[in-house]
């Protein structure tokens, strides 16, 4: 038996509405086509589905099982749509997403990737800042969702743990230090590489620094992740990384790892979309692929983080 989505959308709104007429004026349709249109429906079913005894329309029990059926069918066929929308709009209007700089290089391709291989006629837009600079995008809604390598400061948009990564305090291949478990006072005399103002590393850093009780340590301020390998790498000084940027380097002996006790906390790659306006089908797209591809990436990062214990 094959039921009649209009049918069942009718029947919703009758009981909605408590009667035929009612039912009638939503719908714009006359009384007696939404009263036969139910009749169909009860006819195709074999059993009553209205109780139309009384004042007002009821459903029976029947009606009452048909309809919590009918509003998941219905919600389910509106998704549908979205959704065909949604990818529609993949080939004519850009995806915006903003992103904090690591998790723009390290996490976002693989990202655009898995869109990409979905919809060959994607288009993007990012919007790559510090997590302030996001927040506020968030809050006015000018961005409808974002990635961070860490929870944003609290505003009007909801926030989910995609998954976790090591901070590393990474120094070159060659440093008298590296490889070795040591203690902060170790540390003292080194040059601590700092990400630009804004960064949610840089305040890690800064943190970490203070509860060393080092605070006095010579810094040097440098742009993006990228930045502080590349200095680390030429022997500038010694800087915090997530472990997701660093894999080839560590596998390749070009950098080192300083294991530090206390060590720097994991951050969590958190996905976080604005609450300022609904947001388009072609953004609620992003929620589930960027869940499958923190997913596919986070047995890889355990793998090394197991390999280097």
């Amino acid at each position: 038996m094959r039921l009649n989505l209009n049918q069942l959308a009718i029947f919703a709104q009758v009981i909605e509405s408590e009667g035929f007429s009612a039912a009638s004026q939503v719908l714009f349709l006359s009384q007696s086509s939404v009263s036969k249109q139910v009749q169909n429906l009860e006819l195709a079913l074999r059993t009553q589905l209205v109780d139309r005894s009384g004042p007002r329309i009821r459903p029976t029990l029947a009606g009452e099982v048909l309809l919590a059926q009918t509003k998941e069918v219905l919600a389910l066929a509106e998704q549908a749509v979205q959704a065909v929308q949604a990818a529609a709009l993949l080939r004519t209007e850009p995806l915006v997403i903003g992103s904090t700089g690591t998790i723009s290089t390290q996490f976002l391709p693989s990202v655009l990737h898995e869109v990409r291989r979905r919809e060959p006629a994607a288009q993007f837009n990012l919007v790559v800042g510090p997590a302030d600079q996001l927040a506020e995008a968030l809050e006015e809604g000018r961005v409808g969702i974002a990635l961070s390598g860490g929870p944003l400061p609290p505003g009007r948009y909801r926030s989910e743990r995609l998954a976790a990564d090591d901070m590393l305090l990474i120094c070159p291949a060659d440093h008298p230090l590296a490889g070795r478990s040591i203690s902060p006072a170790e540390l003292e005399g080194e040059t601590f590489l700092l990400r630009e103002c804004g960064s949610q590393t840089r305040r890690q850093l800064t943190d970490l620094l203070h509860t060393w009780e080092l605070t006095g340590a010579r810094t040097l301020d440098l742009w993006g992740t990228e930045g502080v390998k590349e200095a680390v790498r030429i022997g500038l000084g010694v800087g915090l990384v997530p472990r997701r940027s660093v894999r080839l380097e560590l596998r390749h002996g070009e950098l080192a790892e300083l294991t530090v006790h206390p060590g720097p906390e994991r951050r969590t790659l958190t996905a976080s979309w604005t609450l300022a306006r609904p947001l388009t089908a072609y953004e609620q797209l992003l929620i589930p692929i960027f869940q499958e591809v923190a997913r596919a990436e986070a047995e890889p990062l355990a793998g090394l983080a197991a390999a280097r214990a």
